[in-house]
């Protein structure tokens, strides 16, 4: 039996599976709800995520992942506990958003940065702080309009 398949970037997909999902959900990025088991009541431990809850979701476990944290993935995350003690100065702010931007390029699919923003928070001096807060404004690829926040946290 003879058939034209459909070629994406995972392989092969035979015909009859692309029409059996319908057009609104094929071009929707679907995910896990992070964290894994919080929301029980609504959906169990492996809960779906969608849009820009998925974004947001996926944008917080980045920033919060030291690399070398995951087992499969050893390059996944920023390593920005390393600059909590550091001189608070544009320098320091400057190599926060590179290395957040660089790791977004390269781990976040569906959205792009427009600002990043970094805040020093609590008893700060010219030696540094030990807590600064992210914040992230995103714009996801498939809506030009709509821009969301994201912050976080890092003591």
């Amino acid at each position: 039996m003879a058939y034209n398949q459909t070629v994406n970037m995972y392989g092969t997909i035979p015909p009859r599976y692309m029409e059996e999902v319908p057009k609104s959900h094929r071009k929707h990025l679907f995910g896990l709800k992070f964290p894994l088991g919080s929301r029980q009541e609504s959906g169990g431990y492996f809960s779906k995520n969608s849009g820009v809850s998925l974004i947001k979701d996926a944008v917080k476990q980045l920033l919060l992942t030291q690399r070398g944290e995951r087992l499969m993935l050893p390059g996944y995350g920023c390593n920005l506990k390393r600059f909590l003690f550091q001189p608070l100065d544009e320098l320091t702010f400057e190599a926060i958003k590179r290395e957040i931007q660089s790791s977004f390029n390269q781990y976040i699919v569906g959205a792009y940065i427009t600002k990043i923003r970094v805040i020093p928070l609590g008893d700060v001096g010219p030696s540094g702080g030990n807590t600064l807060k992210i914040a992230l404004d995103l714009r996801l690829s498939a809506e030009k309009l709509q821009v969301f926040g994201v912050e976080v946290v890092l003591s």
